[in-house]
């Protein structure tokens, strides 16, 4: 009679590597993905919007998952065709560290002075990589 020992082993071992290898994926998580990003009108992200009055704050949302905390996001704000503006240079750069159990984030950008009218754009980094992009105007 023959004995499949060596066989059985080898089905036992995988099984168990493939556990294994589930178990530590759910405890790191899947990939970081950002996503739905879009322009509003308010802090609530209730209204999109892609164009914007002189005295209004502009405001980029985008969704995320799988973030792991202390991840830096940056967004960097861009006047395309403003007078006395460079459009290859932000004019403004804001910044935002992720906090665990956040779903969506948010960058604001006021002005007091009122924004000059014109056309705009937001760009959106993770951890120094380009992640997304919104163009606005203000009329």
């Amino acid at each position: 009679m023959k004995t499949y020992k060596p066989f059985a082993l080898l089905v036992v071992a995988v099984l168990i590597l493939s556990t294994l290898a589930c178990s530590i994926s759910s405890l790191i998580g899947g990939t970081p993905t950002a996503s739905n990003f879009y322009m509003a009108t308010d802090n609530t992200g209730g209204t999109s919007t892609s164009t914007y009055s002189a005295n209004q704050d502009f405001y980029v949302f985008f969704s995320v998952s799988d973030i792991p905390t202390g991840t830096q996001f940056e967004a960097k704000w861009y006047a395309l065709n403003v007078s006395g503006q460079d459009a290859s240079t932000p004019f403004q750069t804001t910044n935002y560290t992720y906090e665990s159990g956040v779903s969506q984030i948010y960058f604001q950008l006021t002005n007091n002075g009122g924004w000059p009218t014109g056309n705009y754009k937001v760009e959106v980094y993770m951890n120094g990589a380009k992640i997304g992009e919104q163009d606005f105007s203000v009329q």
